[in-house]
């Protein structure tokens, strides 16, 4: 199974404000996200960044409508969908996202996602969306744990906005 980690960011690795606000990222990102999405058929993100989405009136998963959602929760009061479906960790999102038929998975979540699924060296490739931002403090794109991989830069494009996309891939 493929894993591809894509994310937009700050330059210094923000990808939320502390209150889970993105404000300060360009709306670009979402059709990006959108295409990408739609293009792999399956994303995975974490309870958070799914309950902060479903209440954005302007941000919605309208445009991904066909895509298989993957949410990783503890909550065990969550009930699957024909579009979303709920299970406790990485390694059974990855075998969920099998069952579903998909040979690779766009991975969306939360620092603390990204960070667990970096932790457990399911991460393939990854895609960074730098906005031209800093900010003080925020969620890090990867959370705080002990890992380290070295990355392999595969391609570097300056798209919209002054967004600058960098595409790597993890060395295991």
């Amino acid at each position: 199974m493929k894993v591809i980690l894509d994310m937009a960011m700050t330059i210094n690795g923000i990808i939320a404000r502390k209150n889970f606000t993105e404000d300060f990222l360009s709306d670009y990102n979402l059709e990006v996200f959108c295409k990408i999405s739609n293009e792999i058929g399956c994303s995975i993100i974490g309870r958070k960044t799914y309950d902060i989405i479903t209440t954005y009136e302007d941000y919605t998963l309208d445009k991904i409508k066909k895509v298989k959602k993957i949410v990783i929760s503890s909550n065990k009061l969550l009930k699957n969908t024909k579009d979303f479906f709920f299970v406790n960790s990485p390694k059974e999102a990855i075998n969920k996202a099998k069952m579903l038929g998909f040979n690779e998975v766009l991975l969306a979540g939360g620092g603390k996602i990204n960070s667990e699924f970096m932790k457990l060296g399911l991460v393939d490739e990854i895609f960074f969306n730098i906005n031209p931002v800093i900010l003080g403090e925020g969620i890090r794109v990867i959370g705080e744990s002990n890992f380290q991989y070295k990355l392999k830069l595969l391609e570097v494009k300056k798209i919209k906005e002054g967004i600058v996309r960098i595409h790597y891939k993890v060395l295991k």
